[in-house]
């Protein structure tokens, strides 16, 4: 594996403290405080994580869900891609809830450029986070026109006095030739896609695969908004990582993995995640991105950006992550 870059997260003692004693009143007397993000946590404003697995097999094409429970809604999620690396690209990541489903919903394909296909066992680690049904929650989609162009954003945005709770995305096609380049709200703006950071909104960019395909195809970026009570702050997290790939043969790293909080593991101010995406500002279409949860602690999101087989000789490039969290007020 290549370099590994992780903010290290530790608990003050205070929080330490206040949780052991707000435990002790609720619990036997050696039972231990509720792991942070658990049901039961005194400091998560109402998300609650699940996480499923799909069968492992060597299908084209793999499409699951993580459903919530009833009363909850799906804010975000995230898919880790498990016996696979390149050979596999994931063309969706969306939270959807309508009369007849409640989940976070993904789908991820061989891509088509493989020689002899893949022939390696694969499967998905899907989590979604769900949260109350606040009032005016809604799930905004915007669609880019379908067509044969290389590279596609579409940016979707609240109604004026919304909050964003959370995001998503998914690539419009057949086709196993498109990838994500973006699934967030950025922090570049490159110069292949250039678009304004838009309060409330989340954007997804996608290219085809450097050989190209002759299928049109759209990408729809999916914004969940609602007005949630005083008591919790939405807020979005961003962060850039060094290490840039660099053009002509420079070093460059075959599977880096990014890290990054909500930052609100300070004194009482705990931090829930429920949303996770990130990106690249180098050439469209060159490097495999997916991004979920930490599987140990819900509060870190996660981004893996994979090269392709002989490396990358494109413009620089630098990876970022962004990431929704929830904090109580």
């Amino acid at each position: 594996m290549g370099s590994v870059s992780r903010s290290t997260i530790r608990r003050t003692l205070t929080a330490l403290v206040a949780t052991a004693l707000l435990a002790a009143a609720t619990a036997p007397a050696q039972a231990a405080p509720p792991p942070p993000g658990s049901d039961t946590d005194p400091y998560n404003p109402g998300i609650i994580y699940r996480t499923v697995y799909s069968r492992p097999a060597s299908a084209s094409v793999v499409e699951f869900s993580a459903a919530c429970p009833v009363g909850y809604r799906p804010y975000g999620g995230g898919a880790q891609i498990l016996g696979a690396t390149n050979q596999v690209l994931i063309q969706r990541t969306e939270p959807v809830h309508n009369a007849t489903e409640s989940g976070f919903f993904v789908r991820a394909v061989e891509r088509s450029d493989l020689l002899y296909g893949y022939a390696g066992t694969w499967q998905l680690r899907v989590t979604v986070a769900c949260g109350p049904a606040y009032p005016d929650l809604t799930y905004v989609r915007a669609t880019t026109v379908t067509s044969s162009t290389t590279t596609k954003a579409a940016i979707a945005q609240c109604p004026a006095g919304l909050t964003r709770v959370g995001m998503g995305a998914q690539i419009n096609t057949d086709t196993h030739a498109v990838r994500f380049d973006d699934v967030g709200f950025g922090i570049f703006n490159t110069p292949w896609a250039s678009f304004p950071q838009i309060p409330n909104s989340a954007r997804a960019i996608a290219s085809e695969l450097p050989l190209g395909t002759a299928a049109t195809w759209s990408v729809s970026a999916v914004v969940v908004c609602a007005t949630p009570p005083p008591s919790v702050v939405f807020h979005g997290e961003q962060h850039g990582y060094g290490n840039p790939v660099g053009p002509g043969g420079q070093p460059v790293y075959a599977d880096r993995i990014e890290w990054e909080p909500c930052g609100g593991w300070y004194e009482d101010n705990h931090s829930y995640m429920t949303g996770v995406g990130g990106g690249q500002n180098g050439d469209p279409g060159e490097v495999g991105l997916q991004w979920y949860f930490d599987a140990d602690d819900k509060e870190i999101g996660v981004m893996e950006l994979i090269l392709d087989g002989g490396g990358y000789s494109g413009a620089w490039m630098g990876p970022y992550l962004s990431v929704i969290c929830v904090t109580k007020a």
